[in-house]
């Protein structure tokens, strides 16, 4: 099992996305923390499931541990799973309802970077973290 989450191939531009999407996600949950106001707790209050500001602090601590493991290449594949499942609910919640009121155009405008994200996780989730990772050093270790 631990193989299979390390196992990566040698490709050195698999950087180039690891740090695309581990960015985006860092600095996205450092700026939750950082100003209150940009942390839309009213979008969660219509759950009612636990408090608002609880969801907002769990899934921006999950934003910038998850990227700071994908820049740093280590356990890329566990990481990307939470953050797929934050930028889907992101896209479902946030952006579908967007369809009916504006239209198909305007919430795919305002989805794309929603979407990019969606695909750079679904990337390194299936290829690992490439060559300038810590998984690929832990498992050049692992094989001696």
């Amino acid at each position: 099992m631990k193989d299979r989450i390390l196992t990566t191939e040698p490709n050195k531009t698999f950087f180039l996305i690891r740090f695309m999407v581990g960015a985006f996600f860092l600095i996205g949950g450092v700026l939750k923390f950082s100003y209150p106001e940009l942390q839309e707790t009213g979008f969660f209050q219509n759950f009612e499931i636990i408090s608002a500001g609880t969801i907002v602090t769990v899934i921006s601590t999950l934003e910038v541990i998850c990227g700071l493991m994908i820049m740093a290449g280590l356990f890329t594949r566990v990481a990307a799973i939470p953050l797929l499942l934050i930028i889907s609910f992101t896209v479902v919640v946030g952006k579908f309802p967007i369809i009916s009121e504006e239209g198909f155009w305007l919430m795919a405008h305002i989805s794309r970077i929603d979407f990019a994200m969606f695909l750079g996780c679904t990337f390194l989730f299936i290829n690992g973290s490439g060559f300038w990772s810590l998984d690929w050093k832990m498992q050049q270790k692992s094989t001696v």
